[in-house]
Parts: structure tokens; sequence; C-alpha cells
């Protein structure tokens, strides 16, 4: 029988411990470079956009406040005087042109330029629009035309308004890289005729001996509101009653206490007239909205709506607005009847609210 062959007392070469770790290191090292230098291009053009998204997202929310500021300016009292308010309005049209130049100059990647032009859009129209509407309040504290001021606050808005829009565009482009926040000048409702005719009043100059004691009416509406005009008469949408509100502001130089505002509708269903009238106390320069409701006129046929608003004690207004509205009824043919009157007034007491703005 063959016997096997003697083992070996000598062991087979196997290379140091010290000599693998460093060749495994070397090896991953290797995979994981290879792995990021297949993907580098994509990666690191996602990492490009969002640092430009960051560091432009700074300005985006100086912008937000800007506008807030301009429209809590125009919508507000002025407790501090018109030059302050007008001194104000030159500083935010300053910080808006300072937002523009920081997100011009961001350098954006290429495949974010036409986003990055589309908020350099906004901004420039949003820097453009501050400065006008800061331009139409210096003018007015200075003296001059209350309609040129307010041609020029209009097309401030006109600015807001395409600002927004092009801010909407670049949302919808940047909304790949980054969620951005919402951000509008003009909200539904803001910045109307009437809010900035009334803001306009505010800011004009005093005149040299202004009474102690002044009240004006900066605006009236209606609720429900008007739908169309036949000739004068605002046609209203169909309701059984309505209300009247109306702005009415401190002009004097000092406060009034006990003011009135006063509404009539003539005719009135069932009567020849209805009355309404509260009080409110108003600081100097103080603006205050005072609500009248329960007005039922007759159906389809036009009224005169009268507002006054009265010094404490005195039996004329101190300033007074006129015009005509009309309900539909049931038969309402679409064209104004005459106004009719009756020979013995009368007077219903309704309901009324005041609210300081």
């Amino acid at each position: 029988m063959a016997m096997p062959p003697p083992r070996s007392n000598r062991r087979r070469a196997t290379p140091p411990r010290w000599l693998v770790v460093p060749f495994l290191i070397t090896v991953i090292a290797l995979l994981v470079d290879a792995s990021v230098h297949s993907r580098s291009p994509k990666v690191g053009t996602t990492i490009s956009n969002y640092a430009w998204v960051d560091k432009v997202l700074p300005d985006i929310t100086a912008s937000n406040e800007q506008g807030g500021e301009i429209a809590h300016l125009a919508g507000s009292p002025l407790p501090a005087g018109p030059k302050a308010a007008a001194s104000e309005l030159q500083a935010i049209a300053a910080a808006a042109a300072s937002t523009y130049r920081s997100v011009a100059t961001a350098d954006p990647p290429q495949e974010v330029t036409a986003a990055a032009g589309l908020l350099q859009a906004c901004l420039a129209a949003r820097q453009q629009g501050a400065a006008e509407m800061a331009a139409a309040a210096e003018a007015l504290v200075g003296g001059g035309s209350a309609s040129a001021a307010l041609g020029q606050m209009s097309k401030a808005v006109a600015d807001f308004q395409v600002s927004d829009n092009a801010y909407g565009l670049f949302a919808q482009h940047a909304r790949r890289v980054a969620s951005l926040p919402r951000s509008r000048w003009v909200s539904p409702g803001s910045y109307e005729l009437s809010a900035l005719q009334a803001f306009a009043r505010r800011l004009e100059a005093a005149p040299a001996h202004a009474p102690a004691q002044a009240i004006t009416i900066d605006a009236v509406s209606t609720a429900p509101p008007p739908l169309s005009l036949l000739g004068k008469v605002e046609v209203l949408s169909p309701a059984s009653s309505f209300s009247v509100s109306v702005v009415v502001a401190d002009s004097g130089t000092s406060a009034v206490s006990g003011a009135v505002v006063s509404v009539s509708v003539a005719p009135a269903k069932s009567s020849a007239s209805q009355q309404a009238s509260a009080k409110v106390a108003l600081a100097a320069g103080q603006a205050s909205t005072v609500t009248l409701a329960g007005f039922v006129p007759p159906p389809s046929t036009p009224v005169t709506i009268t507002v006054g608003a009265y010094l404490p004690g005195s039996s004329q207004p101190s300033a007074s607005r006129q015009f005509e509205v009309e309900l539909p009824g049931p038969n309402f043919p679409g064209t104004s009847a005459p106004t009719t009157s009756a020979s013995s007034p009368a007077t219903k007491s309704l309901t009324s609210t005041a609210s300081t703005t």
C-alpha cells in the first residue's frame, strides 16, 4: 500500500495584513470616485441651482416686506403726518432698488437663466412702482396737483401688477429647484381708485390755517355692490335690502368726538324716505368706516342716496355725497324709471356699525 507523501511543514506564503488594508481602502476609493464622476455633471448642476435659490431667497423675503409696507401706508391713517409717510415711501423705494441690484448681480447658473430673468423683471417693476408711489406722495406733500399724483399712483399700481405676474411665472420655472414663498404686491380689492383717492387726500398738504376740527368723506360704497350703470343710476345686485358704508376722516388739527355720519334713501318702500345715522370719534388725521344697514327701496325703482358728515353740534354737513341706485325687482325692465317723491316724508330708524380703519 502506497504511503501518502509526507506533509510539508512549510506554510503557504500570505501577504501581511498591513498590506491588505490599504489595498482595500484604495479599491473602495476608486469605486466611489468613479461613481461620483459618472454622476458629477447632474449633481453639480443641482447643487449650483440650489445655491443660487438660497442666495436670492432673502431678497424675495425683503421684497415681500416692502410691498406690505406700501400697502399698509396706502390703506391706513397717517398718525405721524404726511411728511413722515412720504419719507417712509422714499425709504421703501430705495430698499426696493437695492433688492433689485442684489438679485441682478447674483450670477445665476445657465440652467435657471430664464427663471432668474423673470425674477429680475419682477423686482425691476417693483423698484419702478415704488419710486412712482414715493414721487406722487412727495408731490402731494409739497402742494402738487392731486390729479397728477393720482395718475402716478395708478401707474405704480400697474407696475405692481406686472411684477406679480412676473413672479408667478418665475415661481413656476423655479418650482423644480425649490419651494418658494408666495409673493404678491397687489391683493384682490386693494389699490382701488377710491382707496388711492383717500390716500391722496391724507397726503395733501394742509392749508396754512387749517381748522381745528374738520371732517371729510373719503369714500362711499354699497352692499350689494353695483353690477351695471344705467345712465347715472347704479344697478345693484339683486337683494331685498342694501347697506351703505362711508369712510370719513378727520382733516383738522385736533380730534373730533361725536361727529355724525348720516345716510338717507328716498323714496323708500312704504315711506317717503329712510334715514340712519351713527356717531364716530376720530383722532387728527384718522379715518373710520361707518356702515348703515337695512335700507329697503321700492323694487326696480331708482332711489337717491344722500350721505352727510357733521361736526358735533352742527346742523349743516361738513361734507356730503349724493348718488342714485336701483335694486332690481321681479319685473325689472332693464331700464331706469324716473325717481318719484312723496309729499309727506317719513323716517325709519336703522342699525349702524362703526369701525376704525
